[in-house]
């Protein structure tokens, strides 16, 4: 964990340091735009492989993993091609229908950015099943420092919203870049294993990472975005802007640590179920605990000071980002403990369960939004209902973990007495 913190650690620091003068560089309204196009590029990346990428640390052999890795990959480049179709048709409505016109010049960088970032998870799946830490490490921070570098250049050169997605697209290409480079040898070392009837076998395999998982995930990456979204298209890009800056500022070095705990935590599950279930509910206390000694005190700490140090550090106009930093303070909290280990219901095949789960946030963090929006609540109150509702489905996906791996250990610990009651003849 460590290893893959000190890259994000280096990234976000950057990241941070860049943010005050990206607030002066470039307008709320820019900042909504870039939201609600990050929020699509997002939606589409993160099932652009079809989830594969979820499959690729649980084969016992190596062929199937590189198998699954040229599956991910193939089904990310079509999901872009199939994206960028789309956007041709509909761009112009989809625009319309948020009631930002100029949204339509930028719409077609979103497939090229959902392609890349699923060919990133794919490979970093890959570098996770070969406990390559210190590689995930390096490329959070080249991805955080091409990120940065592209969005401060291009601002400066006077490229207003284009600028802030020219910097995100930028910095997943950057990311697959080093992945790729890393992982070459070893994804394309065994032939046989990229020969379409050996794809076509292992797709079968693991048919229900597409079938199950890739709607899960689907709902799963919607039950973030799509109050964001929803928010945009009720109170406008300026306020859709000043939450994008509040989840620039507070929730992406969230997303990253906690990125780089459920790495290493899926590798660490992962081997507990194929060689060890009884370990399992031990492991996923532990890393419940430890998240929970940073989650909280971070919290406390972003309802005490939020509005103020915004106002200070990034101008009086964004001063309501500080509010909406307070209302999703409990949210990110939670989020940072519940997200990394969610993973436990993929390793433990209960796929079923985490769809359910996907299905009943959308509903409750959407609806709530929502209705507030249609009952004429400010814009603030909703996104307070959005970060509470946000925060009690991932306190209830927490619990179906522990369940989860509660029932695992059992079977574990009972078969492990069993396999010793039994004497040798």
């Amino acid at each position: 964990m460590l290893s893959i913190a000190a890259g994000s650690a280096g990234g976000q620091l950057l990241a941070l340091a860049a943010a005050p003068l990206l607030a002066r560089i470039y307008r709320p309204a820019d900042f909504g735009h870039f939201t609600v196009v990050a929020a699509l590029a997002v939606t589409l990346g993160t099932v652009a492989a079809l989830r594969f990428e979820m499959a690729i640390p649980l084969p016992e052999r190596e062929g199937d993993a590189r198998a699954l890795v040229v599956l991910g990959l193939v089904a990310s480049g079509g999901t872009g091609g199939v994206g960028a179709v789309l956007v041709l048709v509909a761009g112009d409505e989809v625009a319309r229908w948020f009631g930002q016109p100029e949204l339509a010049s930028w719409l077609w960088v979103t497939p090229p950015c959902a392609a890349a970032l699923g060919a990133v998870l794919v490979l970093n799946q890959f570098a996770v099943r070969h406990r390559r830490y210190g590689m995930i490490g390096r490329r959070n921070l080249f991805q955080s420092l091409a990120v940065v570098v592209t969005q401060v250049t291009a601002g400066v050169a006077g490229l207003r919203t284009g600028g802030l997605l020219f910097g995100f697209g930028f910095g997943q290409v950057v990311a697959a870049a080093v992945l790729m480079r890393d992982a070459r040898g070893r994804v394309w070392g065994g032939r046989a294993d990229r020969e379409p009837r050996r794809l076509l076998a292992v797709a079968r395999r693991y048919r229900r990472f597409p079938l199950l998982m890739a709607p899960s995930g689907l709902l799963n990456v919607l039950g973030t975005q799509l109050p964001v979204l929803l928010i945009a298209y009720w109170y406008g890009s300026t306020v859709a802007g000043w939450l994008g800056l509040t989840q620039r500022v507070i929730a992406m070095p969230v997303a990253l640590v906690a990125s780089a705990v459920a790495q290493v935590y899926l590798a660490e599950i992962a081997g507990a179920a194929r060689q060890q279930p009884a370990a399992g509910r031990r492991i996923f206390l532990a890393a419940s605990r430890r998240l929970s000694l940073v989650a909280a005190p971070s919290a406390v700490a972003v309802l005490v000071a939020a509005p103020t140090l915004f106002s200070l550090v990034f101008g009086s106009q964004w001063r309501s980002s500080g509010g909406y930093a307070q209302a999703m303070a409990v949210f990110m909290a939670a989020q940072f403990v519940a997200s990394p280990l969610s993973q436990t219901l993929v390793v433990f095949e209960r796929q079923g369960r985490q769809l359910a789960w996907d299905v009943s946030r959308v509903l409750v963090v959407g609806g709530a939004v929502s209705v507030v929006a249609l009952l004429g609540g400010s814009p603030l109150t909703a996104v307070w209902t959005f970060g509470v509702a946000g925060a009690l489905s991932y306190g209830a996906g927490w619990l179906m973990s522990l369940r989860v791996v509660t029932a695992a250990s059992r079977i574990g610990g009972r078969a492990g007495s069993d396999r010793q009651l039994v004497s040798p003849r």
